[in-house]
């Protein structure tokens, strides 16, 4: 150990030291995780006596992942800050900050003399300095795009926009050319053609779009990706302004385009079939919410998660809001309660508003004849869902409901008497008793009066709460659940 060191609290509240050149001309090409890596490092660089100088400990205070500070470490390595003496276990040396000046040896002077002449005949009466050089040779570099292309940049970028126009737009401008397939002049050369063939048409977008600012460079390369990459036509792309006029521009424009291009829909005819069946499905929405009472800022997770899906299995709008006004009357108010009780219409195949009542209307015919199996008990409780289940046994094994109200007959003043009818058809079932002649032999000698079934009546559009019970009554568990 040295002589002398700092103790930890003068190291937690000293500082750090960060070269000048740093911040001139590496900081603003570095992303956020490449910049927290250089400095945290630097920190314990220049504070040995911080023990945990580990890749734990860096991933941990960074919140960041092994394989990003390998990747930090491996772009400060190429801009010549850091060497990596190891890979496993990383083990990291700092270097000396270079300068442009320093950097501008890896470029022999030859070979970019006559580009830096004419690049800064483009731009007179402002020298452009040996970092703005430095950046146009490293484009050239790592693209391996000719010299000229870069220069028609340039002088395409310095007569929309001034002399002032600074290396970093020029870049972002050949980018975009790269990225849209230029590689030679004469590919740069039909670039600028569309470029400015463009300038009507965009006048046009523009005055649809409520924007009074000049056409500009990002605006025509837009309308080339519009055009050229994703094949929209003029008309489409004004019917798609219209949309958005005096909201959002061209940035929302871009989006509204791009939702039509991956629904592959390119032609105005397709575009307003598509936008048409969009807000009725805003509509749908705003309706059923509405019905069942619950509020939602954006709708598009409601139309996503629920209305989508219900239109996809094949309900009409009619059925949906049909559901939601009987999910409102039996106290169901979430749309995850609305879609339990959908599932189960949807598993009987009942779709649309006549199949939907007709269920109903069979459901509140069978819940009448468990109010009169309870009534025949001497009961007057409400049917509850075990009784339900208890009935669809008993029907299950056979018995008519003649049979079935005989037996409660016989339970009448027994405790759990649902329970007690059980144990009557089971021993009849048993004895392969089904009639109620064969079970008055089997259990009784005395004949017992029945109530005669009543008709269910003539179905109608709206049953009672008490009625479709049998759907609607154990799903409000559903009502705290939200998406």
């Amino acid at each position: 150990m040295g002589l002398c060191r700092m103790s930890e609290e003068a190291v937690a509240k000293g500082c750090t030291l960060l070269d000048n050149k740093f911040v001139t001309d590496y900081m603003s090409e570095a992303d956020e995780i490449q910049l927290k890596v250089y400095l945290f490092g630097l920190y314990q660089c220049f504070n040995p006596v911080v023990a945990d100088n580990t890749v734990a400990h860096f991933c941990n205070a960074l919140s960041i992942t092994e394989e990003q500070l390998a990747s930090a470490f491996d772009y400060w390595k190429k801009e010549g800050l850091v060497t990596v003496l190891s890979v496993s276990p990383l083990e990291v040396r700092y270097n000396y900050v270079k300068g442009t000046e320093e950097k501008m040896r890896y470029y022999k002077p030859s070979k970019y003399a006559e580009f830096n002449a004419q690049l800064q005949d483009i731009f007179p009466g402002r020298e452009l300095s040996e970092a703005d050089y430095l950046r146009y040779y490293d484009f050239i570099e790592s693209t391996r795009l000719p010299q000229e292309v870069l220069l028609m940049a340039a002088r395409y970028c310095v007569n929309y926009k001034g002399f002032d126009v600074r290396e970093k737009y020029v870049l972002t401008v050949a980018r975009s050319w790269y990225d849209s397939g230029v590689r030679t002049v004469q590919d740069a050369e039909e670039m600028i053609s569309q470029h400015e063939a463009s300038t009507e048409a965009m006048r046009m977008i523009a005055k649809e779009l409520g924007k009074k600012s000049p056409v500009d460079i990002e605006d025509k390369q837009l309308y080339i990706k519009w055009t050229q990459s994703w094949g929209f036509d003029l008309s489409g792309i004004l019917f798609a302004a219209k949309q958005c006029k005096k909201r959002g521009g061209t940035e929302r424009l871009d989006k509204i385009l791009d939702e039509y291009f991956s629904r592959n829909c390119l032609t105005v005819a397709d575009m307003k079939a598509y936008s048409d069946e969009k807000q009725s499905l805003y509509d749908l929405a705003k309706e059923v919410t509405r019905i069942i009472g619950v509020r939602y800022e954006n709708l598009d997770t409601v139309i996503s998660h629920y209305i989508s899906v219900w239109i996809s299995q094949g309900f009409d709008k009619d059925a949906i809001i049909l559901v939601a006004e009987y999910s409102f009357e039996n106290n169901i108010r979430s749309l995850n309660g609305m879609n339990a009780a959908i599932s189960r219409f949807y598993k009987q195949g009942c779709v649309s508003v006549e199949a939907i009542n007709e269920y109903l209307g069979q459901l509140a015919a069978r819940e009448k004849k468990i109010k009169a199996v309870l009534e025949a008990t001497a009961s007057s409780r409400m049917v509850t869902q075990n009784d339900r289940d208890a009935y669809t046994l008993w029907s299950d094994w056979g018995f008519e409901d003649e049979a079935i109200l005989f037996c409660a007959s016989l339970a009448q003043g027994k405790p759990q008497a649902t329970g007690y009818i059980t144990k009557l058809l089971t021993r009849c079932k048993e004895a392969k008793a089904f009639t109620v002649e064969e079970m008055k032999k089997l259990l009784s000698d005395q004949p017992t009066s029945q109530e005669k079934d009543r008709p269910a009546g003539k179905l109608e559009r709206r049953y009672t709460r008490e009625e479709i019970g049998s759907i609607f009554g154990d799903l409000q568990n559903y009502d705290d659940i939200e998406v």
